[in-house]
């Protein structure tokens, strides 16, 4: 099912988390027979919506990063590789799910394609008239259509997209937009793509399915692409500072880059005081690294690991320093069967551990 122009609208003003603002049409109008002051007067449509963004990135330095940016296999370019940047930007801001979807959802909306880089002539009849004479049909709207998009936004060179998301995370935090002291969420996440990008990693893992008869079944299967690795603040979720690595690659290897990298972007403006982990990060030389950097962590035991172990022996014990209580109700079963259990979970704090496995 495709979306709606509604729907795309609201996608962004869910993302730019703004204050939803009520509509009041008698107290406006009291105010402007009153002849009172008014704050402000706004276009409710895409293009106003993205004008204070865009301002706000131009004035912080971002523009000029993206501005920058080139597509390294491009040899001859009739438009900006940055307008492809900002077209494919808008794109993922309004939560579109389909890249052919842009043509009737944004492509003809001029006020929002001039943000972007084009002006009315080149959304109304395109930016150039190759292949017109051969097309069967009306032309598209707007001003390039999503296969030149989608093969051109693919030139961005990796390293080069992450030296620019970088300096945008450090223009971001300059700007004050952080508090004081930063807690950050590190989190990694597979990219799958096919094995003919050049340079991505592969890696084979066991799938679990179940065939027709309801038997489940483990096959090996191998997935190609990249693994982003990112430090976002727990208080904004803004990102702070990204690594791109190949799929097959471990959390662990790049923890301790991912940490200088966000201590560098924040530098001046904010401190990194602490940094929460997945599991996949335990790493005994950057835990004791990021101890004598000041920087407190948390990170998840493994089950099969002695530190849990000993946690629960000391809770056992009585040790443990209560910190926190919830209680809940579960409900089980369906219908007339459906019946309810009320649980209660305490967590207790542990400290004085020393049976770390390395």
């Amino acid at each position: 099912m495709g979306q709606t122009h509604d729907e795309i609208t609201q996608n962004l003003a869910e993302r730019r988390c703004w204050e939803v603002a009520r509509g009041d049409d008698f107290r406006l109008a009291r105010r402007l027979y009153r002849k009172q002051r008014v704050d402000g007067v706004y276009r409710l449509d895409a293009g106003a919506l993205l004008d204070d963004f865009f301002h706000f990135l131009r004035a912080i330095g971002v523009m000029a990063l993206l501005e920058e940016a080139h597509g390294a296999a491009i040899q001859r370019k009739m438009v900006p590789f940055v307008q492809y940047v900002l077209r494919y930007g808008v794109k993922t801001l309004f939560g579109m799910q389909r890249i052919n979807a842009l043509p009737r959802l944004l492509c003809s909306e001029e006020a929002l394609m001039q943000w972007v880089g084009f002006n009315a002539p080149q959304v109304r009849e395109g930016v150039c008239q190759r292949g017109a004479t051969k097309r069967q049909g009306e032309r598209a709207p707007g001003p390039i259509g999503p296969d030149t998009l989608a093969k051109n936004i693919v030139q961005w060179h990796l390293r080069t997209l992450e030296m620019v998301c970088n300096g945008a995370m450090r223009a971001v935090a300059t700007a004050g937009v952080c508090g004081a002291t930063v807690t950050g969420i590190a989190d990694g996440t597979d990219l799958d793509t096919t094995e003919r990008d050049t340079g991505c990693g592969e890696v084979t893992r066991k799938v679990h399915i179940e065939d027709t008869r309801g038997q489940g079944h483990a096959i090996a299967s191998t997935v190609y692409g990249w693994k982003v690795f990112r430090l976002m603040d727990a208080a904004t979720k803004i990102p702070l500072a990204v690594k791109v690595g190949q799929i097959q690659e471990h959390e662990a290897l790049w923890a301790r880059a991912l940490v200088s990298h966000a201590r560098l972007n924040l530098a001046g403006a904010a401190r990194l005081a602490k940094v929460v982990f997945e599991k996949g990060c335990v790493d005994g030389t950057t835990l004791w690294w990021l101890d004598q950097q000041g920087i407190r962590f948390v990170v998840p035991a493994k089950t099969k690991m002695a530190v849990p172990a000993e946690a629960r022996a000391q809770a056992a014990a009585g040790t443990a320093l209560t910190v926190g209580r919830r209680v809940h109700t579960v409900r089980h079963g369906q219908g007339r069967q459906a019946w309810t259990k009320r649980l209660e979970t305490e967590v207790g704090g542990i400290t004085g551990l020393t049976t770390y496995d390395p």
